[in-house]
């Protein structure tokens, strides 16, 4: 059962507090007592306009029984003062003992870069940040449990919101101006080449990874025209930076989960190797660390799809993804970047292309990495 709503966070409540007659919120409004301001929020029905999209959006999202138990709720606020605001009010609210509908947990979560004073920055950081902020609670949470409520923000926001929920199948739910109810909104077909994300997996990474990469150290991948829709490029210092746009982290993210699903299918269509794995040669250079890497390929090539290792690697201390390179010809370079000193292998595989290539080096990453 859904158990963690993510919620988009926009300027009506603050609105209608800012502009409320009611003398007792007036005056809480303008002395800045957030925390009296939730209270006399409390006293109202939560259904009721004064007290926002949001409240009554989530009011209406556990009343149709659509978040039961009601475990986490996150807000995600705009990078302006307000939105900073807002977010404290709402989790005062949201963790009030008295609220009917206490969450166990709630977290308030500044989406940098989203704001309306630049256009670039809202469209290069904001909404990256945005789909980063809940492509990272399904790595770590799973899709089941998630459920994301796109009533509140920039109608921008709001808009990728939805298609950031279908694209990584997360129920997107929204409550309409004049309805009394949530509604959830339809799925639309995402378009996906799983193909063309593996052939590429490696660029993609290194942007996840680093973000802004100069232009001149992907100008062979950069050749494949699709690219150019899914990232955005940045002047610095008279050079020119590579970063993922929104819908490229959108797309990589959606990959990610549609592999995981997929990876047994797609490793069944790659050769396995039937040689004992003691009968696998292992060579490694006369180097510190030979006896860690000693063990670690005596354990890896138990894998079918190992056919040998081929030698070590130079050290790579500061690697996160163990995948360091691949090659069409099955090669797979893999750092065990839980060693200080970012010890690695040369890995022949059974991979025939990039494609089989690449899904072997996800699998092995997956099921020998600590």
């Amino acid at each position: 059962m859904r158990n963690t709503l993510i919620c988009t966070v926009g300027t009506s409540l603050f609105n209608n507090l800012k502009f409320s007659q009611e003398e007792s919120i007036k005056q809480a409004f303008e002395g800045k007592n957030w925390n009296q301001l939730s209270r006399l929020l409390l006293q109202r029905k939560n259904n009721e306009r004064i007290c926002g999209a949001e409240i009554n959006s989530i009011t209406s999202i556990c009343e149709k029984g659509f978040l039961n138990p009601r475990i986490r709720l996150i807000f995600l606020v705009s990078d302006t003062a307000d939105g900073q605001v807002i977010g404290e009010i709402l989790k005062l609210y949201y963790n009030n003992a008295s609220n009917p509908l206490q969450f166990e947990q709630v977290e308030v979560r500044v989406l940098e870069g989203l704001r309306d004073d630049d256009v670039k920055t809202f469209k290069q950081q904001g909404l990256k940040n945005l789909v980063c902020e809940i492509s990272t609670e399904v790595r770590n949470f799973s899709p089941e449990v998630i459920a994301i409520n796109a009533t509140g923000g920039y109608k921008a926001q709001i808009s990728f919101a939805g298609m950031i929920g279908q694209a990584l199948e997360i129920p997107v739910y929204y409550l309409f101006e004049k309805f009394s109810e949530v509604i959830e909104l339809p799925p639309q077909p995402v378009a996906l080449d799983l193909v063309f994300w593996l052939n590429n997996y490696l660029f993609f990474e290194q942007l996840a990874d680093k973000n802004l990469i100069a232009k001149s150290e992907l100008e062979e991948s950069l050749k494949c025209g699709y690219i150019e829709s899914i990232i955005d490029e940045e002047w610095i210092d008279n050079t020119s930076y590579i970063a993922l746009s929104a819908m490229g982290v959108l797309f990589h993210e959606r990959s990610r989960l549609q592999f995981d699903k997929q990876e047994s299918t797609r490793l069944s269509l790659i050769p396995m190797d039937d040689t004992e794995p003691e009968k696998k040669s292992i060579s490694i250079r006369d180097d510190h660390g030979k006896d860690v890497l000693q063990v670690f390929a005596q354990k890896i090539r138990r894998s079918p799809y190992v056919k040998r290792v081929v030698n070590s690697l130079p050290w790579n201390p500061r690697r996160t993804n163990p995948i360091r390179r691949t090659k069409p010809n099955g090669i797979v370079e893999f750092v065990l970047t839980w060693t200080d000193q970012g010890l690695g292998l040369c890995i022949e595989t059974t991979g025939r292309d990039l494609v089989e290539t690449n899904t072997i080096a996800l699998h092995l990453a997956k099921e020998f990495t600590k």
